[in-house]
């Protein structure tokens, strides 16, 4: 008599209890891109503290969106990018039950903040949300903010960084001070 692999046992009893699955969907190949994508190496000649803002413009040419009220700009593009489908499918006593959804990320920006004097405070490449507009994400960035270290959500990592977020906390509220931007 064969003896039936382990899999074949896992697999029938993940049909029998419930499915759970995510599987990762390939961009199309004629999807546009929207906006100039920037790239690490194009913005090697930034230095916070000496780069004015004429000289990230003439760098990065004047495709950014800027806010009246702050001295911030952000370079924002839209590509193509991985699509992550997820479903969860369960069965109980005398019920089912599941769900599903999609996650892509392809929503990007440059955000780029200005001291006094116009020139380079800081920067940062981030992964935008897009559940919300790119002013509340730059005007959010730009803004520090005191807040509890759960308030951020539950997520240990931040997204954009990898940096946990308990480092950024302590970092924002002036607790650590070997952390910096």
């Amino acid at each position: 008599m064969k003896t039936v692999p382990a899999t074949i046992f896992l697999l029938l009893g993940a049909l029998l209890a419930g499915c759970v699955g995510v599987v990762p969907v390939p961009p199309p190949r004629n999807q546009p891109v929207y906006g100039k994508v920037i790239k690490p190496e194009e913005v090697k000649f930034i230095i916070p503290g000496q780069t004015t803002r004429t000289e990230v413009i003439a760098g990065l040419g004047d495709q950014f969106r800027d806010l009246p009220r702050l001295p911030v700009v952000a370079y924002s593009w839209d590509k193509p990018a991985v699509r992550w489908v997820w479903w969860i499918f369960i069965v109980g006593n005398d019920t089912a039950g599941g769900g599903g959804g999609c996650y892509e990320n392809s929503w990007h920006a440059f955000f780029i903040k200005f001291d006094a004097n116009d020139r380079v405070a800081a920067v940062r490449f981030v992964s935008l949300s897009q559940s919300r507009s790119l002013d509340e994400q730059l005007e959010d960035w730009a803004t520090p903010k005191r807040h509890g270290f759960l308030s951020g959500g539950a997520h240990v990592f931040n997204p954009d960084t990898g940096v946990p977020w308990i480092f950024e906390w302590m970092r924002d509220n002036g607790e650590f001070s070997a952390v910096s931007n």
